[in-house]
C-alpha cells in the first residue's frame, strides 16, 4: 500500500518507519528540514514542504496514495489545514490525529473517514 504521513513528531516518524518496515510505501513530509534529514534512512521517502501550502501538497501523488495521515500534533492549526486540504485534494482515504477532544468532535464524520 501507499501512504503519505504529515508530520515527522513522534507518532508520524514511528508510524513511517513501522509501515517502511512492513514494505509499504510511505512518503513522510514534514516542515522542518532537521527531522526529514533525521528519518530518510528510515522511511521510503521523506520530503519538507508545507501542508498547508496547496501547490506545494497538491505535487504529491495523492491519487495514487491508499491513506493519508495527518500526524501533526502540536500544531492545531496546521493539522486542521493540512487535513481541509487533503479532503479537498480527494484523498481516498484522510486519518487525521485529533490532539482534544473538541477537535476530535469537529472531524467526526465531516472530513475523516
Amino acid at each position: 500500500m501507499k501512504y503519505i504521513i504529515v508530520g515527522l513528531g513522534n507518532f508520524g516518524a514511528s508510524l513511517g518507519a513501522a509501515l517502511t518496515r512492513q514494505g509499504h510505501e510511505v512518503i513522510a513530509i514534514d516542515s522542518s528540514m532537521q527531522r526529514v534529514e533525521a528519518y530518510k534512512e528510515v522511511i521510503s521517502h521523506t520530503l519538507c514542504m508545507d501542508a498547508t501550502d496547496e501547490y506545494t501538497v497538491s505535487g504529491l501523488p495523492i491519487v495514487d496514495t491508499d491513506t493519508v495521515i495527518v500526524a501533526i500534533g502540536e500544531d492545531q492549526g496546521a493539522n486542521v489545514m493540512a487535513t481541509a486540504l487533503f479532503k479537498t485534494l480527494k484523498a481516498k482515504r484522510l486519518i487525521s490525529r485529533s490532539i482534544n477532544p473538541l477537535h476530535k468532535k469537529s472531524f467526526a464524520g465531516h472530513w475523516c473517514r
